[in-house]
């Protein structure tokens, strides 16, 4: 072979090898950029969580109160704190008077009134007394008419002689009774009536729990306009009309009062209510009538638990009426509050909804398993809001249901890595 031969022959050799690996370069960089893509991917570990679905609205507390006025002009005095719980009989305050146009000297005269009243009838059941004899005789009388019209079938008159009987057997009741209403009633009016005799003579007045519960010298109006007795059958505006009529007023120690000035008020601490104003009723929706329900009340962390007694609707609007029995005395001195209702509450496996894409109809997220190999799961969504959403484990194997299928499959589980930004994410793909 002649040596032009052997150096065109060289040229051809190194012209295959070149464009060999060329080529060789050229598929490595191909490979080489869905891994490049794959190492910036971002991933998260799936944890257990839970998600609630939350409103929040405007509410006004509802409360059983008895508000105590004052009877007299004065100086008062206070022996309970605000906020202290108190029995039934527990003095409160009193007023020192400074004159002496007290309003307890009509209520005395009432008072004597009502004794002298009571007296008078007691004495004419005396004058009853001795015709004691005579009324049974009568009774006694009718029944044997009564079994004569029957025994000759005078049934009109067995009507008229019944009547006559309810009369005799009445006034033997009245005549043998021994404590009859009236005399308690007496002896409470003599109570009073020593009560109001020596306030008088003292110059002061004493403010006696008539109930137990909780002291509060914080009086907004509220108190006598809105009830617990009426709480079913407030609507929409009664609950915008309620705001405006809030004047908080609060009785100081030592402070001077005047006549049927408001002094202070005692709150049933058992059961309590909140009024929620519901501008849009879709936004409470899926909540109904009868629905337990928790509740944070002014951005609190404490959830308080609640029954949904009505929904007053009214047009888009309405007032929802929520019962409480309990953590009463947080809220105590409160009206007007801001409410967080907790619509739904879910419980499983807590992914960000950016994870989640769909493939051939079907939602779910990609996984990164122990190889380094992207893979689809399907997901169940049991909850979401804006940033994650509460997916099902599925079984024990951790398989679901593909809606509309009965088809199983395999889904997320716990400490799954899955990936975030999966938009150019191929199932199969290796990532390192």
């Amino acid at each position: 072979m002649s040596r032009k031969e052997r150096d065109k022959k060289r040229s051809k050799k190194k012209k295959i090898r070149t464009f060999f690996i060329a080529f060789v370069f050229i598929y490595l960089i191909f490979r080489s950029v869905p891994a490049l893509h794959a190492s910036t991917l971002k991933t998260a570990i799936v944890e257990e969580g839970i998600l609630e679905d939350k409103v929040k609205l405007k509410g006004f507390i509802i409360k059983d109160e008895r508000v105590y006025s004052s009877e007299g002009e004065g100086k008062i005095k206070l022996y309970k704190k605000e906020g202290e719980r108190v029995k039934l009989g527990t003095k409160v305050a009193q007023i020192s008077l400074i004159d002496n146009n007290s309003s307890l000297k009509d209520e005395l005269k009432e008072v004597n009134k009502k004794i002298d009243s009571i007296e008078k009838i007691r004495k004419e059941k005396k004058t009853m007394e001795s015709d004691k004899d005579k009324v049974n005789k009568n009774a006694n009388e009718v029944l044997d008419d009564i079994q004569d019209s029957i025994n000759y079938e005078n049934y009109e008159k067995v009507s008229d002689l019944k009547e006559e009987l309810y009369v005799s057997l009445g006034k033997q009741k009245n005549i043998d009774g021994k404590n009859t209403l009236a005399s308690q009633t007496l002896e409470n009016l003599k109570k009073e009536k020593e009560r109001l005799t020596k306030e008088i003579a003292n110059n002061t007045i004493n403010y006696i729990s008539k109930e137990s519960g909780i002291v509060s010298y914080k009086i907004d109006g509220i108190e006598n306009l809105y009830s617990t007795e009426n709480i079913l059958n407030y609507d929409i505006d009664d609950v915008k009309k309620l705001e405006s009529q809030v004047n908080i007023k609060t009785m100081k120690d030592g402070a001077k009062v005047n006549v049927k000035e408001t002094l202070f008020k005692i709150v049933d601490n058992h059961n309590w209510y909140i009024l929620v104003q519901v501008d849009n009723i879709k936004t409470i929706s899926p909540l109904k009538e009868g629905d337990n329900i928790n509740v944070f009340i002014d951005n609190d962390d404490q959830k308080v638990k609640g029954k949904i007694l009505k929904i007053n609707q009214k047009g888009r609007q309405a007032v929802m009426v929520i019962n409480f029995n309990s953590f009463f005395h947080d809220y105590y001195d409160k009206r007007i509050v801001d409410v967080e209702l907790v619509k739904s509450r879910h419980e499983g496996l807590k992914v960000p909804i950016k994870s989640i894409s769909e493939k051939d109809g079907i939602k779910g997220v990609y996984i990164k398993d122990i190889s380094g190999i992207i893979k689809f799961r399907p997901i169940e969504i049991l909850g979401k809001n804006e940033e994650y959403a509460v997916i099902s484990s599925g079984d024990k194997n951790n398989n679901i249901n593909i809606k509309g299928s009965d088809e199983v499959v395999k889904t997320v589980k716990l400490f799954d890595e899955i990936l975030l930004n999966n938009g150019k994410i191929k199932e199969g793909q290796i990532v390192d």
